[in-house]
């Protein structure tokens, strides 16, 4: 694309006449060509190509065919010298523009060029192996525009370099191994506006020579040996110049007044340095500055007057530094600021006001920056949404970091009362009785709205919240609050989550919502928590953190909702202070199924349980009903009932209730698919007194959602006592089965010392175990026998 300029005129001028045709080439075996632009010919063959392509266009320029070459781009191979004779083949076709690489080249003949010479205006010699300016072979390229030696290894640019040479506008010598530049080496090249001196070995003291370069308006010294500071007199006074690469050195800092000799400088890049240091009032005399990229350094601070005289500044890019924080400093004097990259430092706060003065940004970077989601942010959430020109990607890349509750919500979204949520509890009240945590409640819960009809549900739900007057729903505050109660049910916690389970008293059929959950430890401050507007039944509170040695107090606010699905009233309430407990864990095997025909039939026959001193509650059941496949042979009852055994089998839409009462309290239950024989382990158990009861439910067909929880600590008694009781058992009909029980076991000893087999019972029984302390420090299994009530 270098040449194109050069070449432009002419391509104008042919298009308007006819159609271009590509010349073919290609049949010829020492020159391959083709053609991926008007009047330019791209051709790779050996050290005979030139003469051929030479030979071959000006047969077709005699023909007068609309095969006229303007740039000619030749690979050739195995080619070391540039003779005169070779290039002389081109002549006489009108050539503009001309580059020839090898990869090989060291030499170009003197007077080279000499037959194209009236006509060339762009020469390339790129990619060769050349160690100096082939002075001799252009000293007569009077009309040369443009010059490209790039990727040579030319050490040393000196005065003669470029004699003859004098009408120059663009010179790339990119990518070689100078070290040097000799004074006035640049002088002859009075009209030079562009120069690549990109992937060399200079250093700043070199820089002097560009002096001569008068009128130069692009440079390029990238990738080089420059160190130090960037001072006043690092690139010397050049009053045309306006873009200037920096970027890929090894600049340390930026000082006072730098590069003050260019003062019409519009673009400087300073990319890939290891600025840290922006000292006050570094570009002072750059007021002409649009662009500036300071990105790839290790900038901890920029001060409010190491950015303040760039009035004109357009583009920054302070992207990959190490800021720690975005102040309203240095950018109160960017006015015309549309462009402001931040992203990938250590960004954690952003002051409020920072950007008050940059509403119509139209491009702000500021992901992968540890944003801290705090009160002091609430300024940029806010600003986020009323930036109109800013792109939803970028909006959308602003989200926390922390805290952990807030960890990945988008902050364009987030409302002053979410992110002031922890501010100014006492912590000496918070262990007063007295303490009104319905006040704490009203004072910081979110203010937020669900909005899904505008961005769609989220599951996380915390992206999801606008202020409420951006809303068309009553705020939270002009809700009244209800004279319902709630009540905190049921706590339990695992690795990665919360289970909170709230019920409403008196019970309503409406539906309710949970709009904010605090949690406070013992003489701690009250921690909001997002609770995902779930049903106050199934609350999931995700990234808190339970310490299984602290009592917590849990505070809810649920919204009550009318027929239209809309917020009515507030429900307030807090939990008791309680210590949560950690789920437990427990194994259940899960049987084949089959159809039984007759379900009548069905009923539990045998409840038996204990608890070891490990801390693990084995329950057995047998139930009866159930038909088996014939076994082979019949194992003892002592090995049918403690081993499983996949012969028996287990019914469809056929469940095992099983429940687990302290006290009165439930505190586990679990349903299993029917089987002949189960056997239900659950961990975390100590020594009761318990209930375990069990019965059949013919008719569950839904999911099965277990109830899991850990046992508040009781003291250890001697024997554990176990019941299998029913809700609907009446207070004669446990009298009449407490009297039973003393001859029901009576026959149940008789008939197993005399028939060794087990013994049936009758309906309706609870399971109450014997008396008898343990013998032995082993864990032995209390007989509890009755049968269900179907």
């Amino acid at each position: 694309m270098w040449l194109m300029g050069a070449v432009s005129i002419l391509c104008v001028i042919t298009s308007a006449l006819s159609e271009w045709n590509c010349p073919e080439l290609s049949s010829r075996p020492s020159a391959e060509c083709s053609c991926d632009l008007p009047h330019t010919l791209r051709c790779a063959g050996d050290h005979t190509a030139l003469q051929i392509i030479g030979r071959h266009l000006r047969e077709q320029r005699a023909r007068n065919k609309n095969t006229a070459v303007s740039l000619l781009d030749v690979a050739l191979r195995g080619v070391t010298s540039l003779p005169s004779a070779s290039v002389a083949e081109l002549a006489g076709i009108g050539l503009h523009g001309l580059v020839i690489s090898s990869g090989d080249i060291k030499r170009v003949q003197q007077g080279a060029f000499n037959s194209i010479t009236a006509t060339l205006l762009a020469l390339g010699l790129p990619n060769n192996q050349l160690p100096s300016v082939p002075t001799e072979a252009l000293t007569h390229l009077a009309n040369l525009d443009r010059l490209d030696l790039s990727n040579n290894k030319i050490h040393t640019l000196d005065s003669s370099s470029f004699k003859g040479i004098q009408n120059l506008t663009y010179l790339d010598i990119s990518d070689n191994q100078l070290t040097n530049i000799s004074p006035g080496a640049f002088q002859p090249l009075s009209k030079l506006t562009v120069l690549r001196l990109r992937g060399n070995l200079l250093k700043v003291s070199a820089l002097t020579a560009l002096k001569e370069a008068h009128f130069l308006r692009d440079l390029d010294i990238s990738s080089n040996a420059l160190e130090g500071p960037v001072g006043p007199s690092t690139v010397p006074a050049l009053s045309f110049l306006e873009i200037l690469h920096l970027s890929d050195n090894t600049f340390a800092s930026i000082r006072r007044g730098a590069l003050s000799g260019l003062t019409n400088l519009t673009q400087l890049n300073l990319h890939n340095n290891q600025i840290d240091v922006l000292e006050d009032y570094a570009f002072k005399h750059l007021a002409n500055l649009s662009h500036l990229d300071l990105s790839h350094n290790e900038i901890v601070a920029v001060s409010g007057a190491s950015l303040a005289q760039l009035v004109n500044l357009a583009h920054l890019d302070l992207s990959h530094n190490f800021l720690r924080s975005l102040s309203a400093d240095p950018l109160k004097s960017l006015h015309h600021l549309t462009e402001l990259l931040l992203h990938d430092n250590d960004i954690s706060m952003i002051d409020d006001g920072a950007l008050t003065q940059h509403k119509d940004l139209q491009r702000f970077t500021i992901e992968d920056n540890p944003l801290n989601c705090d009160c002091l942010m609430a300024g940029f959430a806010r600003w986020l949404r009323e930036a109109k020109n800013l792109p939803q990607s970028d909006k959308a890349a602003a989200v926390c970091a922390t805290p952990p509750h807030l960890e990945g919500a988008l902050i364009s979204r987030l409302s002053k009362n979410k992110l002031c949520d922890d501010e100014h509890v006492d912590a000496k009240v918070i262990d007063d009785p007295n303490y009104d945590y319905n006040r704490v409640i009203e004072n910081i819960i979110d203010e937020d709205k669900d909005d899904s009809d505008l961005y769609g549900d989220k599951q996380d739900g915390l992206d999801d919240d606008m202020y409420d007057e951006e809303m068309e729903v009553p705020s939270e505050e002009d809700l009244p609050i209800s004279k319902s109660k709630v009540r905190l049910v049921d706590s339990w916690y695992d690795d990665e989550e919360v289970h909170l389970s709230w019920a409403l008293e008196p019970p309503s059929t409406r539906r309710y919502r949970c709009t904010g959950v605090t949690a406070s430890k013992s003489g701690g401050l009250p921690k909001h928590v997002a609770c995902h507007r779930a049903a106050p039944s199934n609350i999931i509170l995700r990234g808190l953190k339970i310490d299984p040695l602290e009592k917590y107090t849990f505070c809810i606010a649920l919204e009550e909702m009318d027929g239209e699905d809309t917020p009515m009233s507030l429900v307030l309430g807090c939990g008791a202070s309680q210590m949560v407990r950690e789920r437990a864990a427990y194994i259940t095997m899960r049987p084949s199924t089959m159809v039984v025909p007759d379900r009548e039939a069905l009923r539990v026959s045998e409840v038996r349980s204990n608890v070891t001193s490990a801390g693990l509650l084995t329950v057995l059941i047998s139930v009866m009903g159930i038909p088996a496949p014939k076994p082979q042979y019949v194992l003892p009852r002592s090995q049918r009932v403690s081993t499983p055994d996949t012969r028996y089998v287990s019914l469809h839409n056929c469940y095992v209730i099983l429940a687990v009462l302290s006290k009165g309290s439930l505190v586990a239950q679990k349903d299993t698919p029917c089987q002949s024989t189960l056997e239900v382990s659950m961990e975390g158990f100590i020594r009761g007194p318990y209930e375990v009861c069990a019965k059949i439910s013919k008719y569950k067909t839904d999911e099965m959602h277990p109830i899991c929880v850990v046992p508040q600590l009781l003291d250890s008694v001697g024997s554990l006592e176990m019941k299998s009781s029913f809700k609907n058992l009446n207070t004669a009909l446990v009298g009449i089965a407490l009297g039973l029980m003393v001859i029901v076991i009576g026959l149940v000893w008789f008939v197993r010392k005399m028939l060794k087999k087990p013994a049936e019972f009758q309906a309706h029984r609870c399971f109450r175990p014997e008396p008898v302390p343990e013998e032995n420090p082993r864990a032995s299994y209390v007989m509890l026998t009755a049968t269900s009530k179907v």
